[in-house]
């Protein structure tokens, strides 16, 4: 299995450059496309991932745990990918989202201010005044994005394997430069354990679809035989009644070990999915 993670600054590349990319190192594309038409599958409208899309969410994302049904979803999406063997993830902080899942090199791609502005204002038709400001909020919603979700630094080099500099390094050269430290970094994934890790994402993100659960601090295990435990904190003996009966109607579950505790909410500093 190889898996690429690319953070990328907005205009560091030219615009269609990602799919080029991918293409050259025989890579499955992960990009905003990707995500889009994975969560219309899912049934999610495109306005809600606009609204929480490498970004942090606001107050009343955080209350409503749509925050956390965000996550949720995006982590469901990437891991069920994973199981196409050999993808190219970029963004949303792929490589944090990843970590103690799978083995995984991870790139940043970075570029001169200039030549983002350039970049940027002919992709989307404005002026540089426009882009430079385009580009400053890009820089701070996915720094804000990693340090809520991951509690990482999205502009730290050192959480990287490689940092690119694009001006130096094109985007066509890149792929045979980093071809064999890909390589490098394969390894054969247990298959099963991969599954069962998905299963339980799929579980996770089941109880997340219900706002009203209200599921905070989620810890969930799934077996090898469909056992599944529960555990975390719910508002209600009615939600946790309804939690239990969901899983129990999922795919493969076969017992459902309730240990979900009934605390009544209070607003967290933390999202309601770390712990």
């Amino acid at each position: 299995m190889a898996v690429l993670t690319i953070a990328r600054e907005l205009g560091a590349i030219a615009g269609g450059e990602e799919l080029t990319f991918c293409n050259a190192l025989n890579l499955s594309c992960i990009s905003k496309a990707t995500l889009e038409k994975r969560f219309s599958d899912l049934g999610i409208e495109q306005t809600f991932l606009a609204r929480f899309d490498e970004c942090k969410p606001g107050l009343a994302g955080c209350i409503n745990n749509s925050a956390g049904y965000y996550w949720e979803t995006l982590r469901t999406v990437i891991m069920q990918e994973l199981l196409n063997d050999n993808i190219a993830i970029f963004g949303r902080g792929g490589n944090f989202l990843l970590d103690g899942l799978v083995k995984f090199f991870s790139i940043r791609l970075i570029a001169p201010e200039d030549i983002r502005i350039r970049h940027v204002a002919a992709v989307n038709s404005i002026s540089e005044s426009e882009a430079l400001k385009l580009i400053r909020q890009s820089d701070s919603t996915r720094e804000k994005f990693c340090n809520y979700y991951y509690g990482k630094s999205w502009s730290d080099p050192h959480n990287y394997d490689l940092v690119v500099n694009t001006a130096n390094i094109s985007m066509d050269d890149l792929p045979q430069m980093i071809a064999p430290m890909l390589a490098n970094a394969e390894r054969e994934v247990d298959r099963k354990q991969l599954e069962l890790l998905i299963k339980t994402q799929i579980i996770k993100h089941a109880l997340f679809a219900i706002p009203e659960l209200q599921l905070r601090y989620p810890d969930i295990f799934c077996d090898a035989d469909g056992r599944v435990t529960l555990r975390g904190n719910i508002p209600s003996t009615a939600a946790m009644k309804r939690a239990v009966e969901t899983v129990r109607k999922i795919d493969g579950v076969n017992e459902v070990v309730n240990e979900l505790v009934i605390v009544h909410h209070d607003l967290q500093h933390m999202p309601p999915f770390m712990h």
